[in-house]
């Protein structure tokens, strides 16, 4: 009779884990597939949007359909899924079937950029071009963690629009397809690290729980698993800053291309097809901003910074943000003043309420908002009432699950995503705050927060900066880090659009040339957070300022939300702007970074 070696066990054991790995990636894809395909169905609509009486109608509805039975049959198995599970199928069945499905996805968008492009319409191409990139970018996230799947849906997808562009010798379709190559070596690096981040997450966790299961009768085993549990922690960090940067990074340039050319657009039906792209380029970032929220509440990354706070300057800012949104709809918006402190995360707190009330304003067409605090023994509560169309009882549990939205079967964008209330409910459960929903069908909802009052009076407001009139840029010389080469070129084309001279860099080394070559300061830095060779945007700044003797300006633009990196730049005196960067925004900041 054999016996087996430890060899031979350790082998067992190593499959095993793979195995639980592989299973472990399918379940998380088929779980999401609901969320691929409403990505996919939206960037499709927006595609025959876009095309509609530019090319044949009937290759173009052929196209549609195509999508629409290759999503059927992926929703069918989404579904399914979500019923009975894997339901007995085999992991690499499943695995295969889903690589399949996003195969055949890559082709038709591929397929419909080579064969539906108007060669006479560079707009219709631009925006075809953003459109796939930006499904693309969207999709990373959710079919990365099965790598082959990743690479049938990316390759087939985005090389088209590459070699379509290189094939076509003229400046303009070379510099395109050096961009897009530039954007999808992205895509992919990105996909790459997130895949192998998460894989090791996988195998850290399963490790964990294989240990845990041991530690009642191993407990010199204690040390080892509190040093893989801060692995896999240090794991997800550089997942969640590899997300924000990478993802973001697309999204930015995007932006900053399509500012651009409304800046230039001064045909009427032009400046409408931008104005699409901008709002395309808004629904994307949304997207993305949701789910990577979700994302970090339910991975444990965002924890709550609890202080004492008056509400009412809370909501007074609240009823000055909404106010204009809430007359739109011709609807009364009334906040009742407060003189209630709580113990609470401010900035947690403040989201949770601006997604109550914006939910409110848009379920409800007629009536008006009221938005009121109650003492409740020791805690106060804030109550959300509205006049809106009310939910079914059997319907209050589904409204917090994600993309579940009462009245909206068609997936009308205008609103939203059906995310808002999912966000809510996790950062109140977050924040250890009572979230209850009262509401009758056809009357309206009351959404009730329920949160401890405070012990010590909250610390007293700083009072309001009068507003900087706002200042011309030409002549200005504004010196820009970053090493995207996409995104330096979308600044160079915005700012120079608003008069600036501007100076693009790449890296630590790039400046140092680039400002030994300047004869004067620049007025204001421009720098990303992350660089090459190593770098960060604040050792650029301190080298520029150093070079000039002198404290110039900057801002530094980056996808993280670290608190530690928000810190460092107020050590150095620089703004903070988070990607993507809205044009207003950053102008804004030019203007009082100039001006201080």
């Amino acid at each position: 009779m054999s016996q087996a070696t430890p060899g031979s066990k350790l082998s067992e054991q190593e499959e095993e884990l793979n195995a639980r790995v592989r299973s472990e990636q399918a379940h998380m894809l088929y779980s999401q597939l609901m969320v691929s395909v409403t990505g996919t169905m939206a960037g499709a609509g927006l595609f025959v949007a876009t095309l509609t009486g530019v090319i044949n109608p009937l290759l173009l509805w052929s196209w549609f359909i195509l999508v629409c039975a290759n999503q059927g049959w992926r929703l069918f198995l989404g579904l399914r899924f979500r019923r009975i599970g894997l339901g007995g199928t085999s992991v690499e069945r499943a695995l295969l079937i889903w690589a399949i499905g996003s195969g055949v996805s890559g082709v038709l968008w591929g397929g419909g950029y080579l064969l539906m492009s108007p060669a006479d319409s560079p707009l219709h191409l631009a925006i075809m071009t953003i459109l796939i990139f930006g499904v693309a970018a969207g999709a990373t996230p959710l079919i990365a963690s099965h790598i082959p799947s990743f690479y049938v849906f990316i390759f087939p997808a985005l090389l088209p629009i590459i070699v379509r562009n290189a094939l076509i010798v003229d400046k303009l379709h070379i510099i395109l397809a050096f961009v897009c190559l530039a954007v999808t070596l992205g895509i992919l690096s990105f996909g790459r690290k997130y895949n192998q981040l998460l894989t090791e997450s996988l195998r850290s966790r399963f490790q964990n729980e294989t240990m845990a299961r041991q530690l009642a009768v191993q407990n010199t085993e204690l040390e080892e698993a509190r040093n893989t549990a801060e692995q896999a922690s240090r794991a997800k960090t550089q997942f969640f800053a590899a997300a924000s940067h990478d993802l973001r990074q697309p999204l930015h340039a995007m932006g900053l291309f399509s500012a651009a050319l409304a800046d230039k657009a001064h045909d009427g039906e032009v400046r409408n097809m931008v104005a699409s792209i901008n709002a395309s380029v808004d629904a994307l970032e949304a997207l993305f901003n949701e789910l990577l929220d979700i994302s970090k509440i339910d991975a444990g990354a965002i924890r709550p910074k609890t202080e004492t706070l008056a509400l009412n300057a809370l909501l007074q800012r609240l009823r000055i943000d909404f106010k204009a949104e809430a007359e739109a709809k011709g609807l009364d918006l009334r906040v009742r003043r407060s003189g209630a402190t709580v113990c609470s995360d401010a900035l947690l707190l403040e989201r949770v309420l601006r997604n109550l009330i914006n939910n409110a304003i848009r379920y409800t067409q007629s009536g008006g908002i009221l938005v009121g605090v109650r003492r409740h023994g020791a805690n106060w509560r804030i109550e959300i009432w509205d006049t809106g169309i009310g939910i079914a009882p059997e319907q209050t549990d589904k409204v917090f699950d994600e993309f579940y939205q009462v009245g909206n079967p068609e997936r009308d964008r205008r609103k939203g995503l059906g995310l808002g209330l999912s966000i809510v409910r996790r950062l109140a459960e977050l924040l250890g705050h009572t979230l209850t929903l009262r509401s009758r069908q056809g009357r309206g909802t009351v959404f009730t927060l329920e949160l401890p009052a405070a012990c010590a009076p909250a610390p007293e407001a700083r009072p309001a900066e009068a507003a900087l009139p706002p200042v011309g840029f030409d002549g200005r010389l504004i010196l820009v880090i970053d090493d995207d080469e996409s995104v330096r070129e979308g600044m160079r084309t915005l700012l120079g659009g608003w008069g600036a001279e501007v100076i693009a860099c790449a890296g630590m080394s790039d400046t140092l040339a680039g400002i030994a070559k300047l004869g004067r300061a620049p007025d204001i830095i421009i720098a990303d957070h992350q660089l090459q060779e190593g770098m960060v945007g604040a050792d650029a700044i301190l080298a520029v300022r150093g070079h000039f003797g002198k404290p110039v300006p900057a801002i530094i633009i980056t996808g993280s939300t670290s608190q530690l990196l928000t810190g460092a730049a107020q050590a150095l005196g620089c703004q903070l702007l988070l990607k993507p960067v809205m044009p207003a925004k950053l102008r804004s900041l030019l203007n009082a970074a100039l001006q201080a």
